[in-house]
C-alpha cells in the first residue's frame, strides 16, 4: 500500500506549520479558494488515522443564511472538540465517535464520546473529484448510541457526509475536511442534496502535540469522558 505514514517526520513542519486552529482562522476569514487548493492537493496515506483527535471547523458561508448553516456553526464551535477513530485490522476501514458536549442546553456539560460513525481510506470517490490523493471518509448511516438529541438530530433531520484529506502540519498530518448535505438511502449509501455545495469545512489532527495545544489554550476547562484503551475494530 504507496503512501504517506502518519508517523513520517517529513509531515511534520514544525513552527508555522498548520494547525486545526490556523486552518479555522482561513475559514473565519473566507479562505475558500485556499482551503480547497489543500483538500485538492492532499497527502496519499498509507492507512487510516487512530487515536483521539484536537478538532475545529465551521460552516462553510455566512452565518445567519438558514438555520442549517446556523446548526453547523454552533456544532463546531460550542459542541464539538474532534474525533476518536478506533484501531482496526483492517487499516483501510474502521469506525469512530465524535466528541461531543453531552448536552446542547449546558455550554459547559462534559464532552463524550457520540455520533458514530464508520470511515473508509478510498483511492478516490465522486463527490470530491479534484482531489489527487486519497481521501477519508466518515459515514453518518447509524449514528446513535444513547441516543443523545444531537445523534437524534443527525439521523432524522441533518444527514451528513465527510471527506478529509491529510497536509503537512506542525505537528505531523493535519486533515481538511468537508461536510455534505444529503440523504442515506436503506443500504446506507449516500447521495449528496448538490455534490457541489458543502455545508461545512472541519479540521482534524491526530497528533500529540495538537491535542496538548488544545488542552493548554483552546479549552473552557470541561470535563471529558476518555476511550482508554480506545477501541479495536475487527474488519
Amino acid at each position: 500500500m504507496k503512501g504517506y505514514d502518519h508517523d513520517d517526520p517529513g509531515l511534520r513542519t514544525g513552527e508555522g506549520g498548520l494547525t486545526v486552529w490556523t486552518l479555522q482562522k482561513m475559514l473565519q476569514e473566507k479562505k475558500y479558494d485556499e482551503l480547497n487548493h489543500l483538500f485538492d492537493n492532499g497527502l496519499t496515506m498509507n492507512s487510516l488515522p487512530v487515536g483521539m483527535s484536537a478538532g475545529s471547523g465551521g460552516a462553510a458561508f455566512d452565518i445567519g443564511i438558514d438555520l442549517i448553516n446556523e446548526f453547523v456553526s454552533l456544532l463546531a464551535l460550542k459542541l464539538w472538540r474532534g474525533k476518536i477513530f478506533f484501531s482496526s485490522n483492517n487499516k483501510r476501514l474502521s469506525e469512530g465517535r465524535n466528541r461531543m458536549r453531552k448536552s446542547v442546553f449546558n455550554p459547559l456539560s462534559p464532552f463524550v464520546p457520540m455520533a458514530k460513525f464508520t470511515t473508509e481510506l478510498l483511492d478516490s470517490h465522486p463527490i470530491a473529484p479534484r482531489a489527487k490523493s486519497n481521501l477519508v471518509v466518515l459515514n453518518y448511516f447509524d449514528p446513535t448510541t444513547k441516543p443523545y438529541l444531537i445523534e437524534i438530530l443527525v439521523k432524522t433531520e441533518i444527514h451528513g457526509y465527510d471527506a478529509m484529506v491529510a497536509v503537512k502540519g506542525k505537528y505531523g498530518p493535519v486533515f481538511v475536511g468537508k461536510t455534505w448535505l444529503g440523504k442515506y438511502d436503506n443500504a446506507g449509501e449516500f447521495t449528496a442534496r448538490d455534490p457541489n455545495k458543502i455545508i461545512g469545512y472541519y479540521f482534524l489532527d491526530f497528533n500529540e502535540g495538537a491535542l496538548r495545544e488544545q488542552r493548554d489554550h483552546h479549552s473552557d476547562g470541561s470535563e471529558e469522558e476518555l476511550l482508554n484503551p480506545i477501541p479495536h475494530v475487527d474488519n
